[in-house]
């Protein structure tokens, strides 16, 4: 693998190999949690999770922070909405739009979807050392600095 120079500093082939490497990993590692449901598409769970985390949304707000195309986003809320997982009400402050928000169905949805997972995380955690599970304990935050330090390239 080649170097690259990302504007202002160089990153070196071993570096981009170990990078390449790590998302590799946690790509696997999401898809094999995910896995664990085939209740709903990930696509929608991530969807409907953004909604557990913020009041109602705009179809629009929801697409740019799923970064999709707002017409995909609108043909997924549909879907959702015939599901009863969301509803939607008008927008207060746009006429011509709405919001929406989950139902309480929805809610449980993404509560049952996220015990599930961090059941199947938990339990694969027992494969683990007490060493490496004290090095897991670290590996949230390290992602977490790593997605701002991303963020902050753009």
């Amino acid at each position: 693998m080649w170097g690259v120079s990302t504007g202002e500093s160089s990153v070196s082939a071993v570096e981009l190999d170990q990078a390449d490497e790590l998302r590799e990993a946690v790509g696997e590692f999401v898809r094999a949690v995910r896995h664990r449901s085939d209740r709903i598409g990930s696509g929608q769970l991530d969807t409907l999770g953004l909604l557990a985390r913020s009041d109602a949304c705009s179809i629009a707000e929801l697409a740019r922070q799923r970064g999709v195309r707002h017409q995909s986003m609108r043909s997924m809320i549909i879907e959702l909405e015939a599901a009863e997982l969301v509803s939607r009400a008008p927008d207060p402050t746009d006429a011509r739009g709405s919001r929406t928000s989950l139902t309480p169905a929805g809610r449980r949805l993404v509560e049952s979807e996220r015990t599930a997972r961090a059941g199947a995380i938990a339990l694969a955690s027992r494969s683990l050392d007490a060493r490496h599970r004290r090095l897991l304990e670290a590996v949230p935050g390290l992602l977490r600095t790593l997605t701002a330090a991303v963020v902050a390239q753009e």
